[in-house]
C-alpha cells in the first residue's frame, strides 16, 4: 500500500504546480502564523494532510523507510542520526516509536515543516529541527541561501548515521555534491548513510525506452536529468557513474545499491537507494 500511495503522491505533484507554488508562499505564511500562536494544527502522530509534503502515506511509508534503514544500513538505537531534508518529520515520528536514545537532528527548507516538528517533539530534547532557507524552485522559492554552500548545522565527525529520503530528486548535480561532502565531513569513521534517489542505469533506461515507468527523465539539466525543465527541482535524476563518483570524490564509498520499484520492477521500495559508508 505504501508503495502505491508514494507514486501517487509523486504523480499528484507533477499535475499541481500552480497550486504547490501558492502552498510554499502565500498559504505557507498563514500556516506559520497559525502555528506559532494556536494548537489547531497540531498533532501527535501526523501533520494535517493539506500540511504534509511528504507524497502521502506519512505514518506507513516513515515505518516503512526506517525499516529499510534498519535492515539495510544498521540503523539503531543510541546513535547520532542527521535526517537531511526532514521535511515536516516524517522520519523522526518513525524513528521515534522505534528508536529511543538517539540524538537526532533534522533540518529542511520548508519553514513551516521545521515549526511543526518543533511543537511535535518539544517533549523530547534529543530531537534538534533547524530551518535551512534554501532557495529551492519547488520547495522554497523566496529562500535566500544557495545549497552548494549551505553547511549542515552538525560538528564534524559526530554522526553514527545520514539519511536523506526524496532530497537528491530535487536537487542540482552542484548542490547533490556539496551535500555529499557535508555528509562526509559530519559522519564519524565507520558511519554509514541512506540515501534515496533516481538513478539511471542500464535496467532503468530499458524500463523507461520501453515506456513502462512513470517517469522518463529526458531532459539534461546541469549534470543530471529532470522530468520538467520548467521545474528542475521537481524530479531529477542522476547517472549511475555519476553519480557514484560524486560519492567517492567526497570521502565516501558505496557499501550497496537498491534498485527501486518507480523502475516498474518488484523492488521492495520505491526510490533506488544507496549505503554508503565513511572509512
Amino acid at each position: 500500500m505504501s508503495k502505491l500511495r508514494y507514486a501517487s503522491g509523486l504523480k499528484g505533484k507533477l499535475k499541481a504546480l500552480v497550486p504547490r507554488r501558492v502552498k510554499y508562499t502565500l498559504l505557507a505564511d498563514c500556516i506559520e502564523l497559525v502555528l506559532a500562536r494556536t494548537h489547531f494544527l497540531d498533532g501527535a502522530d501526523e501533520p494535517p494532510s493539506f500540511m504534509d509534503y511528504s507524497g502521502g502515506g506519512f505514518v506507513p511509508i516513515g515505518n516503512h523507510l526506517v525499516q529499510l534503514m534498519m535492515a539495510r544500513a544498521g540503523l539503531a538505537d543510541g546513535m547520532v542520526v542527521v535526517d537531511i531534508g526532514c521535511g515536516i518529520g516524517r522520519m523522526a515520528v518513525a524513528m521515534s516509536k522505534r528508536l529511543r536514545e538517539i540524538r537526532y537532528v533534522g533540518f529542511d527548507v520548508v519553514k513551516y515543516g521545521i515549526l511543526w516538528c518543533r511543537k511535535r517533539f518539544s517533549a523530547l530534547p534529543g530531537y534538534r529541527f533547524v530551518h535551512a532557507n534554501i532557495f529551492n524552485t519547488f520547495y522554497n522559492p523566496r529562500g535566500s541561501e544557495a545549497g552548494s554552500s549551505y553547511r549542515f548545522p552538525v560538528s564534524d565527525s559526530t554522526a553514527d548515521f545520514v539519511c536523506a529520503t526524496s532530497v537528491f530528486t530535487h536537487m542540482p548535480a552542484s548542490e547533490v555534491t556539496h551535500y555529499l561532502r557535508e555528509t562526509s565531513r559530519c559522519m564519524k569513521r565507520g558511519a554509514k548513510a541512506y540515501f534515496t534517489a533516481f538513478i539511471l542505469d542500464q535496467e532503468s533506461r530499458g524500463q523507461i525506452e520501453t515506456n513502462l515507468t512513470l517517469l522518463t527523465f529526458r531532459q539534461e539539466h546541469q549534470g543530471a536529468y529532470v522530468e520538467t525543465p520548467d521545474e528542475p527541482d521537481l524530479a531529477v535524476a542522476y547517472d549511475e557513474s555519476a553519480f557514484e563518483a560524486m560519492v567517492v570524490r567526497s570521502g565516501l564509498e558505496v557499501v550497496a545499491f537498491y534498485p527501486g520499484n518507480w523502475r516498474k520492477l518488484p523492488y521492495e521500495d520505491f526510490q533506488d537507494a544507496y549505503v554508503l559508508a565513511k572509512p
